[in-house]
C-alpha cells in the first residue's frame, strides 16, 4: 500500500490548554486529529477534479503520548480500502520517531456544489 506523510510543528495554538480540551500546554487531541485529516485531504486532493473535494466522515484514534510546543510531528497515512467514493486510511502520528497516536480515518469524495446545497437554510 502507498504511504503518504506530512510534517507539522506543534504551535502554541495547538495545545490542549489553548483549545480548551485540557489544562496542559501539550498537543491537543483535536489539533492532532486535524493534522491527520489535513494529511489525508492533501493526499486525496492530488487526484481530484476541480469540482471535487473530500470531507471527513469518521475518525477513530488512540492518542498515546504527549508532545510539547515546538515538537516536529509526522503524520503517516496509508490507504486501507476504497469503496465507491469513501476512502479509509490507517494512520500513525510520530514525534521524534516515536508513535504518539494511531487510528483510522475515512473521507468521502464529494462534488462541492452538491454538498453545499445540503446546508440547512434559515426559515
Amino acid at each position: 500500500m502507498e504511504e503518504f506523510l506530512k510534517e507539522f510543528v506543534v504551535g502554541s495554538k495547538d495545545t490542549a490548554k489553548e483549545i480548551g480540551s485540557g489544562d496542559l500546554e501539550v498537543l491537543a487531541t483535536p489539533a492532532m486529529l486535524a493534522m491527520v485529516e489535513n494529511t489525508a485531504k492533501e493526499h486525496l486532493h492530488q487526484e481530484l477534479a476541480p469540482e471535487e473535494t473530500s470531507v471527513g466522515t469518521w475518525i477513530e484514534a488512540k492518542h498515546l503520548r504527549p508532545s510539547k510546543v515546538g515538537a516536529q510531528i509526522v503524520v503517516k497515512i496509508e490507504v486501507e480500502s476504497q469503496e465507491k467514493s469513501k476512502i479509509t486510511f490507517s494512520f500513525n502520528v510520530l514525534d521524534n520517531e516515536q508513535i504518539i497516536a494511531t487510528g483510522t480515518h475515512q473521507r468521502a469524495v464529494i462534488l462541492t456544489d452538491v454538498f453545499l446545497d445540503k446546508l440547512a437554510l434559515p426559515k
